[in-house]
């Protein structure tokens, strides 16, 4: 299943089978979001896991951030998930969480 821009035949969102870990670049760090993980303050988490310069050698990092729909993250469920970890002591919804982890990133790599 695919998702199309409006007038034209660019694809914007496509459903990728399982698993999921397949699809990320060799290397990958991946960290699951909970509000039960290791609490961070945002620019806390980007200093922590993320370069300070846009071009490191270091490996990707990826979170992966769950839905109320669908319940929360476990490791027991994506093994790929090396650590879990929060910016909140409260749930927050995709949009907040995902808007925490770049409002840190961009603090930590001075982007205005």
């Amino acid at each position: 299943m695919k998702i199309k821009a409006g007038n034209t035949s660019t694809t914007l969102m496509k459903v990728i089978k399982g698993p999921f870990s397949q699809h990320l670049p060799p290397g990958s760090r991946v960290y699951g979001m909970s509000c039960q993980g290791t609490l961070y303050s945002p620019n806390g988490l980007a200093t922590a896991l993320i370069p300070d310069e846009q071009t490191s050698d270091l490996p990707p990092v990826c979170f992966v951030i769950g839905a109320m729909a669908a319940g929360h993250i476990t490791m027991e469920d994506h093994p790929y998930i090396e650590k879990m970890i929060s910016v909140s002591e409260y749930p927050l919804s995709g949009a907040a969480a995902i808007s925490r982890i770049l409002g840190g990133i961009e603090n930590h790599w001075g982007i205005v």
